[in-house]
């Protein structure tokens, strides 16, 4: 079979996979056809990774940029950082051998690994340069001719192209190549990062029946024009992500999702009537809009708390982890493979003003501040449609977050989890260092806290995992449950944020925190830029979410904590600082008479030595009012979330 037909062949089988990505390959056409205008002139195409090592198809989606690297006449520019791709190096040295120039900008911590692509361009001498110290050169383009632009979401890398999922731009227009140009430029002379600067050689190009905007990062406004198009979505915004870290972007899809479900239950069968729909337009006829994502494993362990899927999670945005796992290792999300690793949004499918945000640019603040990046905006139905049909593919594939049941270690059965099951039980929601904080009389801003914990209390007999739970405030998200988190039966679960010394950069954090034994701790590097407990001391309010169930517990009522806080005698007021104790049996937690200030005399064997008579609290063991033993004590009315005998207003 000739290359012309074998590369065909394979974009055929693709096509077959995913029959409507809307490619297609005619094996009669040349290869000058298909690269110089009997196909659009822009096109999205898509690897097929499959879900396992087992059913992992190599569909040769870097076949498109083998071509137009085999048939370059004159020059090939190319910025890449993961460069392994042993058809595309070979492609490469097949240009330059029949007198192609190649040029090649680089990162430097991959030039440094000496990465095989690297290696090779090295020794056949292609000038090269690598950059970006201290951020990333994250860029995947190739220029062809001056013409042709190769971009993409997935580096030049076998993983790249056979085990993440990831995406890929052809695009034929010199203007726009000489807009990639241009970015090449700057980086092949030495400039990287913010030492770019913002040239004026325009942003929109009409590109057959699809207009491309073309920006790079972080010298021109990569994500302004993101939001930008998330507030202008009128219909639908449907993500495939890899890091997630930008809360901006977050909030976005929080504001489109809250419009969204507005305009459903105010448009939708049976909808309509109140206040709350008097300004929504409706349209006919009625089409239900949403917004639907699918994020990556490996970064929501290696990001935490801090990724967007938690807030995401907390006001019901409808999200799927990805399901593929074609790692080197199947299950360790570290070895290889296995990722969401595209960065792609589409907007509106379906709809004349749909478009595709897409490129090497995370939604992460390096990206948008340090990193060397590319972001295309692709607006027309076809390219916005066969990348819905791709997400669709990964939704489906995908899994749902948190579990449906619990399990009774000692029966072997399975258990319903219900609200109530996992509680607040303690919190010390008024950290203390000895001095009085002045968050708590309004003068300074709520991150001047001090060491706080919340305690979690599994009330059945079941483990129950926590993965994803959220904890949140009345405005917002507090902080989130890794990945793996498991609460055993009548175990206690203590989550503490240690910020006892303020952060300064010159100096050493070896003040002695507060609490000691704690199961999960938010900042270990005490450092106030980096998500905290921060519980707001005068509107107190929590809810601990699952993903699968809801609101299972809360506490406070959006006023004053219950109890708790600093007291003490007539001439010490600020000598002691008091937890606020759940009482048993459990009733509901936004009710006064749920509550009581912890009675001990001392603090628990859970706090260092330093603070026990100063902080009283029993972080990670029985309250001081009623102990909580390894078996469900009489009285106690597991999942409870009623409090029929509390006194009427309270």
């Amino acid at each position: 079979m000739s290359k012309l037909r074998r590369n065909c062949a394979a974009m055929m089988c693709l096509a077959m996979a995913l029959p409507t990505l809307g490619l297609s390959c005619a094996p009669e056409m040349d290869g000058a056809d298909l690269l110089q205008g009997q196909q659009p002139r822009v096109r999205a195409y898509f690897n097929n990774t499959g879900t396992s090592n087992k059913n992992g198809i190599d569909h040769q989606s870097d076949d498109m940029l083998i071509q137009g690297l085999d048939r370059a006449e004159s020059t090939i520019d190319f910025a890449v950082m993961g460069f392994s791709r042993r058809p595309v190096i070979d492609a490469l040295v097949r240009a330059h051998h029949r007198g192609v120039r190649l040029r090649f900008v680089g990162d430097a911590r991959h030039y440094e690994y000496g990465q095989s692509g690297y290696v090779e361009m090295e020794k056949l001498n292609i000038p090269m340069i690598s950059g970006n110290l201290f951020h990333i050169m994250h860029n995947k383009f190739f220029i062809m001719d001056d013409r042709f632009v190769v971009t993409g979401t997935g580096n030049i890398t076998p993983t790249g192209y056979d085990r993440n999922a990831n995406n890929y731009v052809f695009i034929d227009s010199p203007q726009v190549a000489a807009d990639f140009k241009a970015e090449f430029e700057q980086m092949f002379a030495g400039r990287f990062s913010t030492a770019k600067d913002r040239l004026v050689n325009g942003t929109h190009y009409e590109v057959g029946d699809t207009t491309v905007e073309v920006y790079f990062s972080p010298q021109e406004d990569t994500m302004g024009r993101i939001l930008e198009h998330m507030r202008n979505a009128q219909h639908s915004i449907h993500f495939m992500i890899f890091a997630f870290t930008k809360d901006q972007v977050g909030s976005g899809f929080i504001a489109k999702h809250l419009e969204f479900t507005q305009y459903n239950e105010c448009c939708g069968p049976g909808g309509g009537g109140g206040d709350a729909c008097d300004l929504v337009v409706c349209e006919e006829p009625f089409v239900p809009k949403e917004v639907r994502g699918v994020v990556d494993k490996s970064q929501l362990h290696s990001n935490g708390p801090y990724h967007e899927a938690y807030r995401l999670l907390m006001f019901d945005v409808p999200m799927r982890l990805d399901g593929g796992d074609n790692s080197y290792l199947p299950g360790d999300y570290q070895a290889g493979g296995g990722r969401m690793h595209s960065k792609t949004m589409v907007i509106d499918a379906g709809f004349p003003t749909a478009k595709v945000i897409t490129g090497s640019f995370n939604w992460s603040s390096s990206a948008t501040q340090a990193n060397d990046e590319t972001l295309l905006i692709l607006h027309g139905e076809r390219v916005a449609k066969g990348t819905k049909d791709w997400f669709e593919t990964h939704w489906e594939r995908g899994k749902r977050f948190g579990f449906e049941k619990g399990f009774n270690p000692e029966t072997g059965e399975a258990c319903k989890i219900e609200p109530g099951d996992v509680i607040f039980n303690e919190i010390h929601w008024d950290g203390w260092n000895g001095d009085i904080d002045p968050t708590d009389f309004g003068t300074r801003p709520e991150y001047v806290s001090n060491d706080e914990f919340v305690e979690l209390l599994n009330t059945t007999p079941c483990a129950i995992d926590l993965s994803m739970w959220v904890i949140a405030s009345q405005e917002d998200f507090v902080t989130g449950l890794y990945p793996g988190t498991i609460i055993g039966p009548y175990e206690r679960f203590l989550l503490v944020d240690h910020n006892l010394a303020p952060f300064v950069e010159s100096e050493p954090h070896d003040t002695a925190s507060a609490f000691r034994n704690a199961d999960f701790v938010m900042n270990t590097a005490n450092d106030g830029r980096f998500l905290r407990l921060n519980l707001h001391n005068a509107h107190f309010s929590l809810q601990l979410i699952s993903p699968r169930h809801g609101v299972m517990d809360v506490a406070g009522n959006g006023g004053p904590p219950f109890y708790g806080g600093l007291g003490g005698d007539k001439d010490d007021p600020q000598s002691v600082n008091f937890s606020m104790e759940r009482l048993h049996p459990v009733k509901r937690g936004d009710r006064s008479s749920s509550w009581q200030r912890c009675k001990l005399r001392e603090g628990g064997a859970n706090i260092n030595d330093r603070y026990r008579s100063k902080i009283i609290a029993t972080p990670g063991e029985a309250n001081s009012a009623s102990a909580f033993p390894k078996a469900e004590p009489d009285g106690f009315r597991r999942g409870a979330t009623a409090d029929e005998d509390a006194p009427a207003g309270e």
